[in-house]
């Protein structure tokens, strides 16, 4: 079997995987509004093992694109999937690299999107959050009452001690 052969079904494997982080992606969109902090970490363990599976995917590519180039004698440090279309053998195997090219781009594009949809989401909740910690943290002050700078109430009532 050709070494392209190959490399068809590792970016038909990536492209798989890609869009199982997309699903998850959507997902975690979910949780992050509803704020399920729990379901949120089994994503990101989740997510962490889509990756190594990705990871370990692009390494077999790279392998099986090194191996195609050494028994062509071509010597290329980096190859383009757009040059390895131009060097497929056959109308066949140029339609499905080029599909798998076409196919992980479009994936891959929706899922940038997504994860910054989902960064700022993060973002707005950690602002929520650091808001209501200052406001829980602040020292009550009483709006009625006149005070000079730097006299306050030796008797303040304050939930949380900003110095534990």
């Amino acid at each position: 079997m050709s070494e392209l052969y190959k490399v068809v079904g590792i970016l038909e494997r990536l492209l798989a995987e890609h869009e199982r982080m997309l699903k998850l992606a959507g997902y975690k969109k979910e949780v992050l509004i509803k704020g399920d902090m729990d379901e949120l970490a089994c994503i990101l363990q989740v997510e962490s093992r889509c990756m190594n599976t990705i990871q370990s995917l692009e390494q077999e590519r790279e392998q099986q694109i090194s191996l195609y180039f050494m028994r062509q004698g071509i010597h290329k440090e980096t190859c383009y999937l757009s040059e390895l279309i131009e060097l497929a053998d056959t109308p066949e195997l140029k339609e499905n690299l080029a599909r798998c090219q076409k196919r992980l781009g479009d994936v891959i594009a929706e899922l940038r999107t997504l994860n910054r949809l989902n960064q700022q989401l993060l973002q707005q909740s950690l602002a929520f959050i650091n808001f209501t910690l200052e406001e829980l943290t602040a020292p009550e002050e009483d709006p009625y009452l006149y005070q000079q700078k730097g006299n306050h109430h030796a008797g303040s009532v304050r939930f949380f001690d900003s110095k534990a």
